[in-house]
């Protein structure tokens, strides 16, 4: 009997499984999360570009407000509850009997059994934020059932809830493929803008070198078109600014597919319905990450870069990118949304020989220096001007070249720094400024200076020329448009370590700066740093500040903010014993949650406030009973 049972059970296992990997996207099987069998609203969608990431689910909206009503998306037990200050804020898991697990994130608060259970817990542990993982027998759920109320907890710009749908792998899926009635579409993608971009030594665009956007707009027939004649040759990027309308929601949201051809061969096919979690920071390959991080633009490159280990492209042999053969080069751009709706664009490339037009005379413009990838470009415009001796300095070497013409009156130089870095630069008898000073590779990552060293161990997607240097008391490493795949150690050298060094702390400047810590060793400190930027060592002796708002028997609650490195550590007591406080970053609100509803708060309160350079602020007050409240 026993044996038939294991039999009976493990061919359920193995049919589920197998009907997972047959059809990835059951139909029908879950119902929405917030107001089933009504129309669903989206402010984001499965793929969206976000900082560091593509949204891993469905933000759905819940009208500006707080409170809606969660239901399970189908039946099983809830198998995780996290509660974290950042990133999904009050979230449950919910592992259902096909395998599938379904995510409900930005939660404001638990249902009542939950909830209790939750509170009980964080008493237990003594910490507001947690990470429970729950077995199967302890909260069994159907389809249907309210688990909470809707937030804007952790990370959430706005109420919504995320709502994600995940495989026995953790592979996220995109949700709208499973089959929601309530998800409509009919409007199709829009494409604003490509860029192309010059991909080897002798590619040019226009007769230029780098990246040049073409924006696109709609001819009298509907239909997109390019405005430009463009000639061209080399080697060839294509980049694309496109996004999709839902039709029921004013937020611009990802599309799910782009496929490029080049004369009707296909070098290009991006598809995003799965996606894992372990090297979601490769995003930051995919997309033109220095528009995203300077212009908020969320572009799409059409080549996959060295280091993107994403698993969802189909490229030719170059990748995605494209060589100019023929005299006329046919380029079929198509992007569609994840219900098949789809925009294309049409346009042709011509060869660069082909442009006979005859350019105006023009004054010759001053020379110019520009970093496209591992590529500095010299470059300037004019007529019939005598070009003039470049004098380069590599490898400790001189050497002696000239500016080479090209179409519509340019005058250029490309240098691939790969090959030999430039370390001076002149143009006649006028020095250059050239822009980075050092050339970073996979192969060899560490880097060694009198004042500074970087360990950049595996945090390199691919090799790239930067600027590093101390001046002025900052650590000038390069800029934020080069992504970082992990962390890299910095260990910055003084000859005399500031007193009170324990306040002392490295930060990143930003609209504010932002803490980033550090280990001193003797007069040296270690930091860990996750982007390029510039960093700054500051002091911070400023404790937190706190505004009681509300101290009663009934409740406690306070608004706290510091002014330079954050919070660090939340504690509050009454008589000494240890009080939950749910805080909400976003507003600096910090408020009680009692183990027992019953009993009211009576006695000595403290609250202590510690920043991340160990200030402390600590405020105490009395509470003499429940109806008589005193505070100051």
């Amino acid at each position: 009997m026993i044996l038939k049972k294991y039999f009976k059970t493990a061919f359920l296992i193995i049919g589920l499984k197998t009907a997972i990997a047959q059809s990835p996207f059951p139909k029908g099987y879950f119902i929405m999360p917030i107001a089933p069998g009504q129309a669903t609203s989206l402010s984001g969608c499965f793929g969206d570009i976000r900082i560091n990431h593509f949204h891993a689910g469905l933000d759905i909206r819940t009208g500006g407000v707080e409170g809606k009503n969660v239901y399970a998306a189908a039946g099983g037990y809830v198998s995780r509850i996290k509660i974290q200050n950042g990133g999904y804020g009050n979230a449950i898991y919910i592992t259902h009997p096909n395998g599938y697990t379904t995510v409900y994130a930005h939660l404001k608060v638990l249902n009542d059994t939950l909830q209790k259970y939750l509170v009980a817990q964080q008493y237990l542990q003594k910490t507001w934020e947690i990470d429970l993982s729950l077995n199967p027998e302890q909260f069994k759920v159907k389809q249907g059932d309210l688990m909470a109320l809707s937030g804007n907890t952790g990370g959430s710009a706005g109420p919504h809830l995320h709502f994600e749908i995940r495989d026995e792998k953790e592979n996220v899926l995109d949700p709208s493929q499973f089959g929601f009635s309530d998800l409509k579409d009919v409007a199709a993608p829009v494409i604003e803008m490509i860029s192309l971009k010059t991909m080897s030594k002798d590619a040019r665009i226009n007769g230029k070198f780098g990246l040049f956007n073409f924006p696109v707009i709609k001819n009298k027939k509907g239909e997109y078109v390019l405005a430009q004649k463009i000639y061209a040759k080399g080697l060839i990027g294509l980049e694309v600014l496109t996004y999709d309308r839902s039709g029921n929601s004013p937020f611009r949201q990802g599309v799910n597919r782009i496929i490029l051809q080049v004369n009707a061969e296909k070098t290009f096919d991006f598809k995003l319905d799965k996606m894992a979690f372990h090297n979601r920071l490769s995003m930051n390959t995919h997309v033109n990450y220095e528009k995203l991080i300077n212009k908020g633009q969320k572009i799409h490159r059409c080549y996959v870069l060295d280091g993107n280990d994403f698993d969802f492209y189909s490229t030719g042999n170059e990748k995605g990118k494209f060589s100019i053969k023929n005299d006329t080069n046919a380029v079929k751009l198509e992007v569609f949304d994840s219900f098949m709706n789809s925009a294309r664009l049409e346009f042709k490339i011509l060869n660069e020989s082909l442009d006979k037009s005859v350019s105006p005379a023009i004054k010759k413009s001053p020379p110019t220096v520009g970093i496209s990838d591992n590529f500095l470009f010299l470059n300037y415009q004019g007529s019939d001007s005598i070009p003039e001796k470049i004098t380069v300095k590599a490898n400790g070497k001189f050497d002696t070249t000239y500016f080479e013409k090209s179409i519509q009156n340019n005058w250029l130089k490309v240098f691939d720094l790969s090959e030999n870095f430039i370390e001076e630069l002149r143009v006649g008898n006028k020095k250059m400024d050239v822009p980075v000073n050092y050339f970073i590779r996979k192969s060899e990552p560490n880097f060694k200076s009198e004042k500074f060293d970087i360990d950049f161990q595996k945090s390199v997607f691919f090799d790239a020329p930067v600027n590093m240097q101390e001046k002025e008391n900052k650590l000038i490493l390069h800029e934020d448009i080069i992504p970082l795949k992990s962390q890299a150690t910095v260990t910055w050298k003084y000859f005399n370590a500031p007193n009170y060094i324990d306040k002392f702390g490295i930060y990143l400047q930003d609209r504010k700066p932002k803490f980033i810590g550090g280990e001193w060793a003797k007069n040296e400190i270690k930091f860990n740093i996750k982007e390029f930027g510039t960093y700054q060592l500051m002091y911070d002796g400023v404790p937190p500040l706190i505004t009681p708002r509300t101290l009663d028997s009934n409740s406690l609650k306070y608004r706290i903010s510091d002014e330079l490195s954050g919070i660090k550590t939340i504690n509050c007591t009454v008589n000494d014993e240890w009080v939950l406080m749910n805080y909400e970053f976003k507003s600096g609100l910090i408020w009680s949650e009692k183990a027992d509803k019953s009993k009211p708060f009576s006695g000595k309160v403290v609250l202590s406030i510690t920043d991340n350079a160990g200030n402390i602020a600590r405020h105490e007050t009395e509470i003499i009973n429940k109806n008589n409240e005193t505070g100051n």
